[in-house]
């Protein structure tokens, strides 16, 4: 071949070789979903128990129960009361002032195993048992 054709050869030999190096830079495409690793479940979104009472001249509605939780649960808990008290929950140590007529609300983790009192205070009414297992 003489050096003419050789040279007006050359691009349609280079440009194949400069094309399929590119596409072989590519970067991979993105994941089709966000959710971890492939094959490794994402964990289940913690749930909540919420708790509703309502203390209307001593007596409790719902009348006191016992409440059973998984340990690290998300527990919420809604007081309503017709006068100032204190709502307490034993073990937990965790107490919450309750004026009256509005509700006052309390969110922990139930974390610590067993069964936990849950009273009013002041009036001494017991709201509900706390099973955490």
């Amino acid at each position: 071949m003489k050096r003419p054709a050789r040279l007006a050869a050359l691009p349609a030999l280079i440009l194949p070789m400069i094309f399929s190096v590119a596409a072989c830079g590519e970067p991979p495409p993105p994941p089709t979903s966000s959710a971890g690793s492939p094959g490794v479940p994402s964990p289940p979104a913690p749930q909540v128990t919420v708790i509703t009472v309502t203390v209307t001249g001593g007596k409790v509605t719902p009348p006191a129960r016992r409440i059973q939780v998984d340990r690290g649960q998300t527990v919420r808990v809604t007081v309503t009361s017709d006068i100032a008290d204190e709502f307490h929950l034993h073990g937990y140590d965790r107490t919450l002032d309750v004026r009256p007529g509005r509700p006052a609300t309390l969110e922990f983790t139930a974390d610590l195993p067993g069964v936990f009192e849950a009273e009013m205070h002041h009036s001494g009414a017991r709201v509900f048992d706390l099973q955490v297992g």
